[in-house]
């Protein structure tokens, strides 16, 4: 039997073994997910943008922005997966057996795992409490930019079109970018409506500041006031304007306002700390409930990660000797499901219905009670080690085929 030191490099080479099962599925779900989920916006982004000056590197600075969002999105449910498709690898291959044989508890055995979640709780907290805010406002106000200076990129042809106070209506985009046929413009501002008709017109910005200009070409401005009225006879109305023109400039939208709001208007635009400091004065149309109930979720999600190991372990092994592929797909549903338990907790906590500890703490207290139960269970059903002792156990002699068996070195 191994005593003292001896055990401890063979109990090294075992967590050594689990974790380096566990990144490899982690980091390929991790990937995928990400492609998946930033595929699916830049599809939105080519939709929107298509047509605007540089569009590509728009896309990836908008992209870019929007990365701390889908990280903490992807994040928990790829290590869940690393965890359950390496457990459910060692059950297969029989290690598992080994391991047990061996006298390594399951809950020994998720040490390694656990180690490995409470480090992406770490990434996770710094990605709820402080990436994802300030991405959310960088990609919002990246939105509003590009909707700013490039609203051809918006500009479909017989779609109306609004921009600030301007309505804006095509026939036909040209072929060179920015250009157009068949143009109708109606303003209305402060009281005053200008409806503008154009053969053709182009689109571009000011090399000053940046301000979306508009050329129209051979058209007629019409431009009335509020109290102006058409009459008859041959007196014209002074409210009543009618103007000819071979070229027109104007400026769309608002010059006044070419800077982007600044950040918290949102409380998801807030990190963590500022949350916590400004739960009781929140800022103009954000509710104190909504400060407190965002706080709350964000600590809540950050906890769960620690405890997707103990629920990914039990479910990956599922039934011995039979098809154990149903527990990944259960133990996926779950945390969708308890995600959004949490999101529903959390509306109830902004209207006031609940309180946090009820909306929020309370399927958090739910998820750690099964969780351990789960680990509990499966731990029952293995042939030895069972139990809660995270620590190491005395080591039978087959302990020395086991290490072979992982690491390729002898007891």
């Amino acid at each position: 039997m191994f005593r003292g030191r001896d055990l401890e490099r063979p109990m090294r080479t075992f967590d050594l073994y689990i974790l380096r099962e566990t990144t490899r599925p982690l980091a390929l779900a991790l990937i995928i997910a990400m492609l998946v989920l930033l595929i699916e916006r830049l599809l939105r982004l080519l939709d929107m943008l298509l047509g605007a000056q540089g569009p590509l590197k728009l896309i990836l600075e908008i992209l870019a922005y929007l990365i701390p969002h889908y990280v903490s999105l992807a994040l928990p449910m790829s290590l869940l997966i690393g965890v359950m498709i390496a457990f459910n690898r060692l059950s297969r291959d029989g290690e598992l057996d080994a391991l047990q044989g061996a006298g390594l508890s399951l809950a020994r055995l998720s040490r390694a795992p656990l180690l490995m979640a409470v480090s992406v709780a770490v990434i996770a907290g710094i990605t709820f409490g402080y990436l994802k805010p300030y991405g959310r406002y960088a990609y919002q106000a990246m939105v509003y930019t590009v909707g700013n200076a490039a609203l051809q990129a918006f500009v479909q042809p017989g779609v109306f079109t609004q921009f600030g106070d301007t309505t804006f209506l095509v026939g036909a985009i040209g072929r060179e970018a920015g250009s157009f046929a068949e143009v109708f413009v109606y303003q209305d501002d402060n009281g005053r409506s200008t409806a503008i008709t154009a053969r053709d017109g182009t689109l571009t910005r000011s090399e000053d500041d940046g301000v979306p200009v508009l050329r129209l070409f051979d058209g007629v401005r019409l431009s009335e006031s509020a109290a102006g009225a058409p009459r008859r006879g041959r007196a014209a109305d002074p409210s009543i304007g009618v103007l000819r023109f071979d070229e027109l400039r104007m400026v769309l939208g608002d010059t006044e306002a070419q800077v982007f709001r600044p950040r918290g208007a949102d409380e998801r635009e807030f990190t963590i700390v500022e949350l916590w400091q400004r739960r009781y004065a929140p800022p103009p149309g954000v509710r104190s409930s909504d400060m407190i109930a965002e706080f709350n979720v964000r600590l809540a999600s950050t906890l769960s990660v620690p405890l997707l190991p103990l629920l990914g372990i039990p479910l990956a092994l599922g039934r011995r000797r039979s098809d154990q592929s149903w527990g990944i797909a259960a133990g996926l549903l779950i945390l969708i499901l308890y995600n959004q338990v949490l999101d529903l907790g959390k509306n109830m906590t902004e209207s006031g219905d609940v309180g946090p500890l009820v909306g929020i703490w309370l399927p958090f207290t739910a998820f750690v009670v099964l969780t351990f139960w789960l680990l509990q269970r499966a731990s029952t059903r293995l042939p030895q080690g069972a139990g809660f002792d995270f620590g190491a156990l005395p080591l039978v002699r087959s302990l020395n085929s086991a290490v072979g068996r992982l690491a390729g070195r002898g007891g």
